[in-house]
């Protein structure tokens, strides 16, 4: 994007690129206000009271927020373009990032008219520190892990002094940025250490096997410089017992050091189980459940959702967690769960086993965004929290469930997706949760399609349009429900952790843009849709026979 780029010293200089990057500064003062330019088009396109559009339309509206981190940016861009058209929201379901955006866009608003504004600001104003994404506290663990080792061996060494014992260096400067090196070493490549060995013993197995040349090439350096510093050590280490040389380590030595070798690998590989338990117990004091603690973000979310105009809303806002000891999915409301039963075409019975009304409002958002291995669950309502894109990425069994007419499915992800590269654990993680959520995404989609296709064959039999027809099988009854996916036709420059402002402003406008076009298509949509009426219900039997009654 033109405006990301910073203009060059080299301006002062050269007058032609001097013209050059004044150009380059003027578009870029003029890129805070591409967005509001697109706006004012938008609204002049509307009637000058876009309400008038939707008041003959009877049916409740739902929108439905899926998950992706910093890619959530794109939603507030598409509820900004709602905001804009005034469309009324009556339900709002949510997961994950969402869940921020969805609570946002109700408590700023009135009525059943959202804002996005307040969240778009936000958006605009993020840093990493900001949602509590720093990775300097690792350094301070690591910090305290050099000080601890740096203590207790310095206190071993005075221990051995009191004793008598003296360890002596030809060169200590030498030696220990020797150890600099072979512990920088290890600490960068200590995934590589086994590969050597492993591509050793591999031909005793007697199987045919190319082994990867870049990793063996990095093991057989790690290796190489950390045996070379033991080498060192051994040669330039000499021992001194009350002043009076006892031995002194050099390659005369070697017999017994290979043997003193050999007897530690033995020692090694009888006691390696219980050294990983004890190492386990002492690492995983330090870390917590999560990379990052909620602490910060809570407080920047409070700071800018208002909890009670939230709890107010007449929209019902529903934010999607999942419970880490059972695995079970709970739909959290800013409404009590008497009050949604008794919604306009709302499941009752599902509605009382699957939702809950949320005590604390911020605690469930917080919950439903906690992002797996990134932030730490939340423990609310006796149990513990995670984000719910671990049961639903984009909830759209509430929505219906709630009795919504016509649902807006916004998603993060492109049409044609592309697969992020995969580096680190964190990398492995991230890639496998999106893998999970887009499951619960087809699965969920895969139930409306079939209903939508029923309801339309049966429509069509009878002559009816399928938003006239309940389907009644069992005990269940189903509904056509119109669904507008709105969703990026590229891939967001922003990844799930990209929280910066200037890395997710192109997709908020990106966003808009699209919200635009779903706005055009659901005019469109009511424009032919049958007016409001009663209903034609079909019950559908063991043998496939339709009953009607209106």
């Amino acid at each position: 994007m033109v405006g990301s780029e910073r203009p060059s010293t080299l301006v002062i200089h050269t007058s032609g690129i001097k013209t050059r990057y004044a150009s380059l500064i003027d578009l870029r003062s003029q890129s805070p206000n591409l967005l509001e330019d697109e706006r004012k088009q938008f609204r002049a396109s509307l009637p000058e009271n876009p309400g008038a559009l939707w008041k003959d339309f009877t049916g409740r509206i739902a929108l439905v927020l899926s998950g992706g981190g910093a890619r959530g940016a794109y939603e507030a861009g598409v509820l900004l373009a709602i905001q804009d058209a005034r469309l009324p929201t009556h339900i709002l379901t949510s997961t994950s990032i969402g869940a921020i955006n969805a609570a946002s866009y109700a408590g700023h608003g009135r009525g059943y008219l959202g804002n996005a504004e307040p969240l778009v600001e936000g958006w605009l104003q993020l840093t990493p520190a900001t949602v509590g994404i720093d990775w300097s506290r690792y350094i301070v663990v690591l910090a305290g892990l050099i000080a601890a080792t740096a203590g207790f061996g310095n206190a071993a060494g005075v221990l051995l002094d009191r004793l008598g014992i003296f360890f002596h260096q030809d060169n200590p400067l030498l030696t220990w940025l020797l150890l600099g090196i072979a512990g920088t070493t290890v600490l960068f490549s200590y995934t590589e250490f086994s590969y050597l060995f492993y591509v050793l013993l591999h031909p005793m197995r007697g199987q045919r096997w190319t082994a990867n040349k870049k990793k063996l090439t990095w093991s057989l350096i790690a290796n190489t410089v950390v045996l070379g510093f033991i080498c060192w050590l051994l040669v330039s280490t000499h021992v001194e017992f009350k002043a009076a040389s006892v031995f002194w380590l050099t390659p005369r030595n070697d017999l017994w050091l290979g043997i003193a070798l050999l007897v530690g690998a033995l020692l090694w590989s009888m006691l390696r189980n219980r050294v990983s338990r004890l190492s386990q117990r002492i690492l995983r004091s330090p870390l917590d459940s999560g990379l990052f603690q909620n602490y910060e973000r809570s407080r920047f979310l409070r700071e800018r959702i208002h909890q009670r105009r939230l709890r107010r809303s007449p929209i019902r806002v529903v934010m999607t967690a999942a419970e880490l000891y059972t695995g079970r999915e709970k739909y959290f409301a800013n409404k009590k769960v008497e009050e949604l039963q008794n919604d306009p075409g709302a499941d009752a019975e599902f509605v009382r086993t699957h939702f809950e009304y949320a005590h604390d409002m911020m605690k469930a958002v917080i919950a439903s965004s906690a992002f797996p291995m990134a932030y730490e669950p939340v423990k609310m309502h006796g149990g513990l929290w995670s984000d719910g894109g671990l049961v639903a990425k984009q909830p759209i069994i509430p929505a219906i469930r709630l009795g919504a007419d016509v649902v807006f499915l916004i998603a993060v992800e492109a049409e044609k997706e592309v697969v992020p590269k995969i580096r680190t654990f964190l990398d492995v993680g991230m890639r496998a949760f999106d893998i999970l959520m887009s499951r619960n995404v087809r699965s969920d989609l895969r139930v409306l399609e079939s209903v939508n296709r029923i309801c339309e064959s049966y429509a069509a039999k009878i002559g009816r349009r399928p938003e006239q027809l309940v389907l009644e099988i069992g005990d269940h009854s189903y509904r056509y429900l119109k669904a507008f996916t709105i969703r990026p036709a590229t891939p967001l420059a922003a990844t799930l952790l990209d929280f910066d402002g200037a890395i997710v402003r192109p997709a908020i406008e990106q966003g808009y843009r699209d919200g635009v076009a779903a706005v055009r298509a659901f005019i469109d949509y009511i424009a032919e849709a049958p007016a409001s009426g009663p209903r034609h219900y079909l019950r559908l039997n063991s043998e496939k026979d339709v009953v009607a009654a209106t």
